[in-house]
């Protein structure tokens, strides 16, 4: 009894406590409880919705993640408000209705995970980290605030739901998606995550590849129906995008550092999700979101077992990591199963959308049959390389004595396992 009174009156208690408050205000449909009534700019359909419980769960894992800031007194307190403040943006981003307000909240998600990075990052790198970080998404969403101002003068309403196609040619079409397709990120345009997931702390890399690489895609399926017509540049981005996620599968089997290679895979993945939204179809709508929903619980889990590892190793290459299947045995079984999530094993969601989306591909144009099928080989191909060559093989001497497994670690990890194979049920349907 002491005990629980003591985590409720600790800061974190207070955090969990505000963040059920943000929930249940979240829910309140009816603006008369609130001092100001909200639900005239405020609008969620199921995408949103999947998305603002998407982003509550990873960031409650996240904290869970980072007791080790809490423990070295690294500033516990601003690092709770920084979540706090995320998790504020990022459900505005995915219930605002109005194009404007939306951009607000898109642009002010950088400030939270930017400080996560500067504060609590691992290595002098860090202040490169968040410059790249910075100018990649400012530079590149610049163009998209001004169609957003040019939305309103012209048409009057900057309602995101109402029936509107934009006049304009394959510059503003291409200049407009830009600023999702850089937060996605597209090939081409994804250094800054490859260089935020490195420097990032725990949290800061479960948030940016569960959460924030998703305001790329429920931005571009917002933004797509003003720019309905434009399918020629579609078909040149799609194709594009394929060929990138093909590109990053083949630099996934090269890769040492476990970090870089599961951002790299995030790359892999969101370039399939981008063709699907380019797609304009519903199957392709349906396996976006499906393939998103998996994408965040999974690569938050892996990212969340690199930086267990990390702990304990001091060191993110898989070579100076060998056999901790012989030391933590444990560990090992759910460096396993989220790995076989990655690839799209059954029973995982990332199957059922992988699946969606290919049919809804094929039927787009059966000419990237060969492309889907190199990147699904490529795919299962660096999971197992992953697995094989960090959790096999002979220990060095000198990680013998590691230091053992909490149970919190082992419920993060399981919190991010279950819903993931779970989902499939309801996945289906969707269908």
């Amino acid at each position: 009894m002491n005990l629980c009174l003591m985590m409720f009156v600790s800061m974190w208690g207070e955090s969990v406590l505000v963040y059920i408050l943000m929930v249940f205000l979240f829910f309140m449909k009816s603006g008369e409880y609130l001092l100001m009534s909200v639900e005239n700019f405020i609008e969620m359909d199921w995408v949103g919705w999947v998305l603002v419980m998407l982003s509550i769960w990873v960031i409650v894992l996240s904290i869970m993640s980072s007791m080790m800031i809490k423990n070295k007194g690294k500033f516990g307190g601003v690092f709770m408000s920084l979540n706090g403040g995320l998790l504020f943006f990022l459900m505005g981003s995915f219930v605002f209705s109005d194009y404007l307000m939306f951009y607000v909240s898109f642009e002010c998600c950088l400030i939270p995970i930017l400080l996560m990075i500067l504060g609590w990052g691992y290595q002098p790198e860090r202040a490169q980290a968040g410059i790249y970080l910075l100018f990649y998404t400012l530079f590149g969403s610049l163009p998209l605030f001004f169609f957003i101002m040019y939305i309103s003068n012209n048409y009057g309403s900057g309602y995101m739901y109402v029936d509107l196609m934009v006049e304009g040619g394959l510059l503003v079409c291409v200049m407009t998606l830009l600023g999702f397709l850089v937060k996605f990120p597209m090939y081409g345009v994804h250094l800054w995550l490859l260089k935020a997931h490195v420097e990032a702390p725990v949290a800061g890399s479960m948030i940016l590849a569960g959460v924030l690489l998703k305001l790329g895609g429920y931005g571009i399926l917002r933004f797509l129906p003003l720019l309905f017509g434009q399918e020629s540049i579609f078909l040149w981005l799609g194709c594009f995008s394929l060929w990138g996620g093909l590109l990053m599968s083949l630099i996934c089997l090269r890769q040492m550092d476990m970090k870089l290679l599961i951002a790299s895979s995030s790359v892999v993945h969101m370039s399939m999700c981008i063709v699907g939204l380019l797609v304009f179809s519903e199957w392709g709508l349906k396996g976006c979101v499906m393939m998103m929903l998996a994408h965040g619980l999974c690569s938050s889990g892996l990212f969340c077992l690199a930086n267990i590892t990390y702990e304990r190793t001091s060191s993110r290459s898989m070579l100076l990591s060998k056999g901790l299947l012989n030391l933590m045995p444990t560990l090992s079984m759910f460096w396993f199963l989220l790995v076989m999530s990655n690839m799209a094993a059954p029973p995982s969601i990332n199957l059922l959308s992988e699946l969606i989306l290919i049919v809804s591909l094929i039927s787009w144009s059966s000419s990237v049959i060969a492309v889907l099928g190199l990147m699904s080989f490529f795919s299962a191909s660096y999971s197992l390389f992953l697995y094989s060559l960090s959790q096999h093989g002979v220990f060095m001497p000198s990680k013998s004595s590691l230091k053992t497994t909490v149970l919190t670690e082992y419920l993060v990890l399981f919190l991010h396992w279950v819903p993931l194979n779970l989902l499939i049920l309801a996945g289906w349907s969707m269908i």
